[in-house]
């Protein structure tokens, strides 16, 4: 035998061995996402029929510590269960489609070391011309099987169920979670209801303390806080009936019963900040005006509490927590900025301790910071008079910062489009280029625009309009160009940020009146509701249904005529 021909040989060898270890590796991989798939990942484990036996044990015998309990670790359990299924199959996708590729090369290799000169006519093929078309065949059925096994479950996938998820039941924070965007994940909400008829509400129940916290939602739990002088609460709704299953007092310890200077209880009020959840690890985080934060899991025991210190805020505090990793962040914005007193801090999600903490150069402000995900990495977005900061939320490091904004900063910031939106009424709107570093106020500011501008009230983007709401004027700019394409006055006033539901866009004034409009370059205004009272807080969703806190009461707003 030659030198080539034995050195075609061996390659053929090579690549039939990693044939068969890159087809046992695919079956194998089959075989554990396939026992994953019993375990019925689609499914919400609140919905587990032992959960639903404990339920029902605990409507019978209400108050029960064991049953409560046994709930609480149950519950923990299928959670627990449900996350690490669904990262088998997260990681079993990308396994297959490698196992793939692999498969694909080798016996691309294999039958072209099989191929001999073109037989003549009338002889049967030799055992080399058998061997390339079993490869063939074996190959191509294998490749199927790991194809057919990603995609049949990148369908589930793509339902994120991570902590920027807003899968099923699932509205973590302020906005919708820790990117705020004010996007509803679920579009079959009604377009018409009214408070005061009961025009498709599904329930509304008078909240016992007052607050500005708009709700957060897990599975059939709705989260919201409550606040006065004296008391600060958490409270939880059941999503179906809008029961107050369970409310817990937050006492942080020595401090946290000074009462805050320049609180307006009636504006900002002592429950501003929107409650954030690790959902995968059963969990909610609350903070409150007098500096107390606080995680409790989903059945109201509190895992951790402490205070930080009473906010020298003239307004109130405002901003809500958001949480990144391991690590619950808090912009706490104080005093002036000679005062030093404003921090940026991050703390230990498992038990409050204190991880970092970065001083900031600003005053008071009320804006909630957002995770960007930007591409070369997550990035923590602030706002306050007079910058646009970016951090590393694993560290509190600054990224970068652009001095772009003026007056008492309240709407927070938004990422679209690859750009950060950062603004405040009597100042501007800067579309920022988050690649840089340093001060790039001169060098990474795409445009401007300093008409019309919202003291409140968040931006809106779906990545090719942005809207804003100020003071009743809504308008409407390309991304690209920021120009403006229309503007629209309202005549009356807004705190409550717009949403985007599908095509639509909603806007609730504080008298509680409802503009149903249509997200496009051209306006139309497709409806109209009255909540029936007055309203503050931002909106949150879940399939078929969107919530909304009214100055008394929590509404479930859903078709009633299915």
């Amino acid at each position: 035998m030659s030198a080539t021909n034995n050195k075609t040989a061996q390659w053929r060898l090579a690549s039939i061995m990693t044939m068969a270890v890159a087809g046992a590796f695919i079956l194998f991989v089959v075989i554990v996402m396939a026992r994953a798939w019993k375990a019925n990942i689609t499914s919400n484990p609140t919905d587990h029929p032992r959960i639903e036996k404990l339920r029902d044990d605990l409507a019978a015998d209400s108050g029960s510590e064991k049953i409560i309990t046994e709930l609480r670790n149950e519950d923990l359990a299928l959670r627990k269960e449900f996350f690490r299924t669904w990262k088998i199959l997260s990681n079993g996708v990308w396994l297959l489609l490698g196992g793939a590729c692999v498969l694909a090369a080798s016996l691309t290799i294999a039958i072209s070391t099989s191929k001999k000169t073109p037989m003549p006519i009338g002889k049967s093929k030799g055992p080399n011309d058998m061997l390339a078309g079993l490869l063939g065949r074996v190959g191509i059925a294998l490749a199927a099987i790991a194809l057919t096994g990603a995609a049949l479950t990148i369908p589930i996938l793509t339902r994120e169920v991570s902590t920027r998820a807003q899968a099923k039941g699932i509205w973590p924070g302020f906005r919708g979670g820790p990117e705020a965007s004010g996007i509803s994940p679920y579009t079959d909400v009604p377009i018409s209801f009214d408070g005061i008829t009961g025009q498709n509400i599904a329930w509304k129940v008078r909240v016992p303390l007052n607050g500005q916290s708009s709700p957060a939602i897990w599975d059939n739990s709705v989260f919201i806080t409550g606040a006065n002088k004296q008391t600060r609460k958490v409270y939880c709704f059941d999503a179906l009936s809008g029961r107050i299953t369970w409310d817990k007092s937050i006492t942080a310890g020595p401090g946290s019963t000074k009462v805050p200077e320049g609180v307006m209880e009636d504006d900002t009020t002592y429950a501003a900040p929107t409650p954030i959840i690790d959902v995968e690890n059963n969990r909610i985080f609350v903070m409150f005006a007098n500096g107390d934060v606080a995680c409790l899991d989903t059945f109201g025991k509190i895992i951790w509490q402490k205070h930080l210190g009473t906010p020298d805020n003239f307004y109130g505090h405002a901003a809500s927590p958001v949480l990144w990793k391991k690590n619950l962040i808090i912009q706490l914005d104080q005093g002036e900025p000679d005062d030093k007193l404003s921090a940026l801090i991050g703390l230990n999600a498992d038990n409050g301790e204190e991880l970092w903490r970065t001083t900031r150069p600003v005053g008071s402000s009320w804006p909630t910071p957002i995770i960007a995900p930007v591409e070369s990495g997550d990035q923590l977005i602030t706002c306050a008079n007079p910058f646009a900061i970016s951090y590393d939320p694993a560290t509190g490091k600054e990224i970068w910062r652009v001095d772009c904004l003026d007056g008492d900063g309240g709407p927070s910031p938004i990422y679209a489009a690859g750009l950060v939106f950062a603004v405040n009424v009597s100042s501007k709107i800067a579309a920022i280029d988050p690649s840089g570093k340093g001060d790039v106020t001169k060098t990474h500011v795409k445009w401007e625009f300093d008409e019309d501008l919202p003291d409140t009230c968040s931006p809106l983007s779906d990545g090719k309009l942005l809207w804003m709401m100020a003071e009743g004027e809504f308008s409407c700019m390309d991304v690209a160009t920021g120009k403006r394409l229309w503007n629209k006055n309202f005549e009356s006033s807004f705190y409550a940020s717009p949403v985007l539901v599908g095509d639509r866009i909603y806007l609730i004034n504080r008298k509680g009146k409802v503009y149903v409009i249509s997200a496009g370059r051209e306006l139309e205004e497709l409806g109209k509701a009255d909540l029936g009272e007055a309203c503050d807080a931002s909106p949150a969703f879940a399939e078929g249904r969107m919530y909304i806190r009214g100055k008394k009461h929590l509404y479930c707003i859903e078709e009633q005529n299915k």
